[in-house]
């Protein structure tokens, strides 16, 4: 938190406020955190499904009959 909105909240908001939205802040910074760790796991299993499908076998369809190249 910035110098100048710490001065801001303490000099004109009350106690019972400032304590509210300091906890308020810290809750949804750790909300942020979490959600911002679990896109970058979904991410990075995105990332390694593509790479999987971009190296298995290419599968081609003639008819009735199926090659794989």
């Amino acid at each position: 938190m910035g110098k100048f909105k710490r001065w801001l909240y303490n000099k004109f908001l009350p106690a019972w406020c400032k304590d509210d939205l300091l906890e308020s802040n810290a809750r949804l910074a750790e909300q942020i955190d979490a959600q911002r760790r679990e896109i970058d796991r979904l991410n990075a299993y995105i990332r390694g499904m593509e790479s999987a499908i971009r190296r298995s076998a290419r599968i081609t369809v003639y008819g009735n009959e199926a090659k794989r190249q």
